[in-house]
This record gives C-alpha cells, structure tokens and sequence, in this order.
C-alpha cells in the first residue's frame, strides 16, 4: 500500500462501535504491524489530545498520551519531527493545565536553543524555554 495521510476520525472510529469500527480497527493493525503506511500529521497528534477525552469516555490526558507516544512507534507511520512529537506529548501528559499547543512550543524551542515569545511566561519558564519579558527586551 502506497503511504497517505490518516485523519483523526480513524482513531476516533476504531475505538467506538458503529458502521466504520471494523474497518478502522483492521487499518490501524495494519499500520501497527507495518503491513500499511501513513503518514500522521502533527496537527492531527493535536486534534486527537483534543477529540479522544470529549469523545471516548474512557481516555484521560494519560492514556492518550500513552496511546499516541505507542503510534508513534508504529513501524507503518510516518511522522515529521517524530522525536518533537515524543517529547511534546509527554510534557502534556506530565504537565496537568499545560495546552498541547504550549507543549510544542517549550519542545521545539528547548530542542532549537530558541526562545518563545508569549505572555504564558510561568508556564513556559516551568517547561524550561527561554521566554523574553518584555518581549522585545530592555
């Protein structure tokens, strides 16, 4: 199978029961097992930190993050910056309050030795980032 894009709605499919569940379920084995290939995009990763624990009950912050640092090991997806993604999704997961979006940016700022222009300066402190105050320095 040539790679493609997956959407969210794969996940989100595969873990409820509806017409779409089988088919889902059999693709993401598929990509665990590396006989298919995808390719997840970050803001994928982000909508799922979103849409799992409002749709599936059973998901809390922890286990999507456990849940999508194991996808990122699956040897059928593919993922830019996939080591940024790793690291993004366990300070989310470590960090109760701390927005994905805001996990990314303490991740790739930290790995890049650059700082974050924000007004969430405790929270980006906290993660370790460099956070210019004001913003535009003295």
């Amino acid at each position: 199978m040539n790679d493609g894009l997956i959407d969210t709605n794969v996940f989100v499919h595969a873990y409820m029961s509806d017409t779409h569940t089988d088919d889902c379920k059999r693709f993401l084995a598929a990509l665990s097992r590396g006989d298919a290939r995808a390719h997840l995009e970050g803001i994928v990763v982000h909508e799922l930190t979103y849409v799992f624990p409002r749709v599936i009950k059973q998901f809390n912050r922890e286990s999507v993050a456990d849940l999508l640092l194991n996808v990122l090991e699956w040897p059928g997806i593919h993922c830019d910056d996939k080591a940024l993604f790793a690291e993004t999704l366990t300070r989310w997961k470590l960090t109760p309050g701390l927005s994905f979006a805001d996990a990314l940016l303490a991740a790739r700022a930290i790995a890049q030795g650059i700082p974050v222009f924000t007004k969430n300066i405790r929270e980006l402190v906290r993660q370790g980032a460099m956070v210019p105050d004001p913003l535009m320095g003295d």
